[in-house]
């Protein structure tokens, strides 16, 4: 029998490995170590062995996770925003249908992804200016590992690293056919679901037939979901502060979910309903069930492949070759299209004038045959004919072929080269009118026409296709991105220090990339209504050269130096340099520091010429909603002091709820244009840390870190605009006259104070004025023991934010914001714990998921939330909060049926809410619940794997 023993140099390797299980033992046969290349690094070295905090989550992890996305991964991480753009919530994003990672709170921008580490082709349609990587087309069944270097990259990868890399890294020499199939829904709400079927399939042996050839396949689809099947069942407390899903407030329609009076046939205010109506509140208006068009989940259909082979061509060189390729479809489904005569007016960015437009809403004229009353009145509506979806299809692709091998005297090498790219369709109907179809079937608002809505257009009634498609035209986008490139790197040993090698790495890069985003053309005349436009033609041509070395100038310590030089086109050539020290300073203890310099290029759609029209939403007016908050109040409060059956009851309830949108949660057009004089962002990061092997098969981690970026390409908040607005003349806030107030009468101005006219658009350029620091504390527990039952795993992270500011320019000339740490968003300590306990054929892990409290308060100009905001709605201190939250899951694998693994994923065992979030629910308008979690409840995943030898 072989006795396994533990030799110092595993211990090394095992000390590297703070977040997987530790390699514990190596045979007495002595097999050498194998050299790999570790992300954050181009010099291969015994597995780990780095002086950079890098995370490591293997197949077997993922598995344990029971996630179906790579993105759902990523939010798995506790260095990662769980806010980051995902394509259940892209819906009102110009990057509808895609998923982003965000690492350090820095934008998906500053996070960059690779595959098998290289560059992925971004997503062809920017999210306004920002270009990032389409976590949605990675493939997760073909994953053999996901490397998370949580430091930057820029001196080894260039633009973009700036908070870390991901480096997804797929299956490689595999043989056999593997499928699987999983199906993932929520116990309690059987409408919540997905499932995933996945075949992987491979053949040749490297070593014996000089080739190997891997394929694999996954599809993924995710149905859709309404507010209306689960909304009876959220948390009750919002019932509690907000009216809309208060019990019994359905009505005809369920238990919660307020019904709207923007109804179809519609009302008529002072008259009643319009002829057809079927559903009355008490106060005898025709009703509309809202909820029943508020998305909380879009439908979704993915289909993700990868090819690679591998060809030995002799003893030292072998050929590659590597296919990606994916098809990915979103579709959303919006409310129908309303209209109010009181409704605020829209506003909007016209790009054919570059001016800002105003859509007016008009009463219905004592003209119309339905309106009886001889004068014009108030016009409720709901067009319930309104197609209302938004459909994201996209392929993206990247193929790639190069050679590597090894030199006579050692050194490694690697070439490659490829092109990736992708096309992106996004297309909307219905949810906003188009202003020339409206003009030509209902009427011209900027007149009084005495055919207003009695045209083309019927109210009531179900109208043709042919009038529909001129009130709601197609609109949207189509984008394509196409990049080429060329890489070589070298790397072997290049002298001696005491008999230790100096080992160091050489190579560069030459990208072309090409961007075109385009509008239809009724966008860029600025034909629908409170739509925006953004678009972008460019290409340029960058090149990178990067050295890299690693000196053991002691025995027990090694020095890294690394530095990178890219040059795009329109800039001056940028140097990135990095120094790190690894000090194995005890057989079980290991001290390690990085220092970095790091940038992100303006993107093409930054550096481009253009402007950008886009459309704020939920905007509070901070010279207006404190004022409409207090006559809201007052409307309320004449309604509670009328009978129930009072028809002015629900005229009085409605109008405060308009007040309080038009004026705390308006819609703003929002003015940007290029800058020709931008110049790249920069950032310097560095970390400090340890890792220690108490007792052998424990070893821990913490990495002190912190990321200062500078010159961020950015614009100033609408917030930040409005904070700093002049009393008169200000040259970034448009204001509207006045007498275009529909919020305030005259006598309502004078008596609450209301001395400017409503938010019109604000405008500005992209600029060099932000910047960002942020540090805190990684830790890391592994630990892997025998026991005489089975084999016990256990893995943990933890991320503790120590701060978070945010460069204000508006601010007292220029001044750093608030510490974020702790505040909305941003947890200040995120953990997660797994145990992996193996006995025989089964295994079972239960995972731990913790988030610290938030306060509701967002940055220095967040007055809502502050604790006299807050209490000013009368939200107490216990809800002026988000509480902890803590969640444990449950993973039960079997595999002791030949060739199959059966797999059951229990998310949420103990079936716990996540906490109250009033800031949440409210950034909404106080009407559509934001968190599907907190219906959702416990959910189980379902999983088997049989692999045909």
């Amino acid at each position: 029998m072989k006795r396994i023993v533990l030799k110092r140099s595993v211990i090394a390797v095992a000390l590297t490995l703070p977040v997987t299980p530790l390699v514990l033992a190596q045979e007495a046969t002595e097999k050498p170590i194998p050299k790999v290349v570790v992300t954050g690094s181009n010099i291969a070295r015994i597995e780990s062995e780095t002086s950079s905090p890098v995370q490591t989550i293997r197949a077997q992890d993922i598995k344990r996770l029971g996630v179906s996305s790579v993105k759902e991964l990523m939010d798995t991480l506790t260095s990662s925003d769980r806010s980051a753009l995902s394509d259940d919530g892209g819906s009102n994003s110009f990057a509808g249908g895609a998923s982003s990672v965000s690492l350090r709170a820095l934008g998906k921008q500053s996070t960059l992804v690779l595959l098998n580490s290289r560059r992925v082709a971004p997503y062809p349609l920017a999210d306004y200016n920002e270009v990032f990587t389409n976590l949605d087309t990675l493939p997760l069944d073909a994953v053999e590992r996901v490397e998370i270097l949580r430091n930057g990259g820029s001196s080894i990868y260039g633009s973009d690293a700036v908070a870390g890399v991901i480096n997804v890294i797929t299956r490689s020499d595999y043989r056999g056919l593997t499928v699987s199939g999983s199906f993932n829904r929520s116990v309690e709400q059987k409408s919540i679901r997905n499932g995933t079927v996945s075949v992987t399939g491979g053949f040749g042996d490297l070593d014996t037939d000089r080739f190997n050839v891997l394929a694999n396949v996954e599809y993924f689809k995710r149905n859709d979901l309404f507010w209306r099947e689960v909304v009876d069942d959220i948390n009750p407390t919002y019932g509690e502060y907000f009216g809309t899903v208060a019990p019994g407030s359905g009505l005809m329609f369920g238990n919660r979910g307020t019904p709207s009076t923007f109804s179809f046939p519609g009302n008529l205010i002072g008259q009643g309903p319009l002829p057809g109506c079927a559903t009355k509140n008490a106060g005898g208006l025709c009703v509309y069930d809202r909820f029943s068009r508020f998305q909380a989940t879009p439908a979704a259909e993915r289909v993700n492949s990868l090819v690679s082979a591998r060809f030995k061509v002799n003893e030292s060189t072998e050929a590659f070759a590597e296919l990606l390729y994916s098809h990915t479809t979103t579709d959303y489904n919006g409310a129908f299209n309303t209209y109010g005569s009181n409704t605020s007016n829209a506003v909007w960015g016209d790009p054919s004038t570059g001016k800002g437009r105003t859509f007016i809403y008009r009463g219905l004229p004592a003209t119309h045959p339905l309106n009886t009353s001889g004068e014009e009145l108030e016009l409720r509506y709901r067009f319930l004919d309104d197609p209302s979806y938004r459909k994201s299809t996209s392929d993206q692709y990247r193929a790639l072929t190069g050679l590597k091998g090894s030199l006579a005297n050692q050194w490694e090498w690697e070439a490659a080269l490829g092109i990736m790219g992708g096309k992106t369709k996004d297309r909307s109907r219905g949810g906003f009118f188009s202003d020339s179809g409206f003009k030509e079937v209902i009427g011209d608002y900027n007149i009084d026409d005495p055919l207003f809505f009695n045209r083309a257009y019927k109210l009531g009634q179900i109208n043709s296709p042919e009038v529909i498609n001129k009130l709601f035209p197609e609109n949207g986008y189509d984008g394509k991105v196409t990049q080429t490139f060329i890489d070589l790197k070298a790397s072997g040993q290049v002298g001696n220090i005491g008999g230790r090698p100096v080992m160091a790495a050489v190579g560069g890069d030459v990208r072309h990339e090409k961007i075109r985003i385009m509008p239809t053309a009724n966008l860029l005349a600025g034909d629908i209504v409170s739509n925006g436009a953004s678009s972008a033609d460019a290409s340029r041509t960058n090149e990178s050269l990067f050295a890299e070395v690693s000196a053991p100038v002691l025995e027990k310590l090694e020095l890294i130096g690394a530095a990178r030089f890219d040059k795009f086109p329109g800039f001056d050539g940028r140097v990135s340099p990095k120094i790190a020290a690894r000090w194995q300073a005890a057989d079980n203890f290991l001290l390690r520091a990085t220092l970095e310099s790091g940038f992100r290029a303006p993107n093409l759609t930054e550096s481009a010429p253009s402007t950008k029209f886009a459309f704020s939403n939920s905007v509070v007016d901070p010279k207006r909603c404190d004022q409409a908050q207090a006559l809201a109040g007052d409307l309320r409060a004449q309604a509670e002091a009328l009978p129930g059956s009072d028809p002015n009851v629900a005229l009085l309830l409605a109008r405060a709820d308009i007040v309080e949108n038009n004026e705390c949660a308006a819609g703003v057009a929002s003015i940007v244009r290029n800058n020709p004089d931008l110049k790249p962002e920069t950032s310097r990061s560095g970390t400090v840390g340890f890792v220690i092997e108490p007792v052998k098969g424990t070893s821990f981690a913490m990495d002190y870190f912190r990321i200062e970026r500078k010159n961020e390409i950015n614009t100033k908040s609408t917030s930040e605009l409005l904070a700093s607005e002049l009393p008169v003349g200000d040259k970034f806030v448009k204001r509207l006259p006045v007498s275009q107030d529909k919020s305030f009468t005259a006598e309502e101005r004078a008596k609450y104070g209301v001395t400017v006219g409503p938010l019109e658009s604000t405008e500005g350029m992209f600029e060099n004025v932000s910047k960002t620091r942020t540090s805190g504390v990684d830790l890391a527990i592994a630990s892997r023991f025998s026991l005489p039952f089975g084999r016990l795993d256990v893995n943990g992270n933890g991320t503790y934010l120590l701060d978070l500011r945010n460069f204000a320019a508006t601010r007292n000339g220029g001044s750093w914001g608030d510490n974020l740490a702790g505040r909305y968003g941003y947890s200040k300590f995120t953990a997660n714990l797994l145990g992996a306990l193996t006995t025989g054929a089964f295994t079972n892990s239960m995972r731990l998921v913790y988030f610290s409290p938030q306060k509701l308060q967002g940055d220095y100009y967040d007055e809502e939330y502050t604790k006299e905001g807050c209490a000013a709605n009368d939200w107490g201190p216990g809800v002026c909060r988000v509480g902890s939250e803590v969640r444990w899951d449950y993973n039960l694998s079997y595999n002791g049926i030949k060739n199959l693994t059966l797999s059951l994923n229990v998310r949420n065992v103990f079936d716990q809410r996540p906490p109250l979030d009033l800031k949440g629910f409210n950034s909404a308008g106080g009407t559509i619940p934001q968190n599907l979690d907190d219906v959702a409840g416990r959910r189980i995943r379902v999983t088997a794997e049989y692999r045909f030898k």
